[in-house]
């Protein structure tokens, strides 16, 4: 069985300035839920950045990168390739066979399957409006109320 590893796409709003990538995509209530479950679900995750790659979480980067849909059809196609090699690196250096779980939208889904055929990749996801994918994060965040399983009195 593959260990997976999180990818998280980043968004378009932003806090600005310098921020690590795990704070830097706040205002966007959708990074917000993926980040929290990435940290709680992978040993491993990353922030999908087109301008950083694949930014780990605690990498410090700045505000000033362009959208994805804003870039060309070739740099989109440059940057997939480019992070496809990044996880082929990341696949290499592993020990065990590796899955990759996008949680990002289905432009994004589709650049890096096109670039890399070869790897697999997970979207949970896959096919779901906004308003589903923040239910879907919802109902996975929930924590549940702990239930003593008998009192402790002396």
């Amino acid at each position: 069985m593959a260990r997976k590893i999180g990818l998280v796409a980043a968004s378009k709003r932003r806090r600005g300035g310098i921020a690590r990538a795990h704070e830097q995509f706040d205002p966007s209530p959708v990074f917000r839920r993926a980040r929290d479950f990435c940290d709680r679900s992978y040993s491993e995750w990353y922030v999908l950045s087109t301008l950083y790659l694949l930014a780990p979480p605690q990498q410090v980067i700045g505000a000033d990168e362009p959208a994805l849909y804003l870039l060309s059809a070739a740099e989109r196609m440059a940057w997939a390739e480019a992070v496809a090699r990044q996880l082929r690196a990341r696949i290499a250096r592993s020990a065990e066979p590796l899955a990759f779980v996008l949680y990002a939208s289905q432009f994004y889904a589709e650049l890096l399957v096109r670039a890399a055929p070869d790897l697999v990749f997970e979207m949970p996801l896959k096919g779901m409006s906004f308003v589903e994918r923040l239910h879907w994060y919802d109902d996975r965040l929930r924590t549940q109320p702990r239930v003593l399983a008998g009192s402790s009195r002396a």
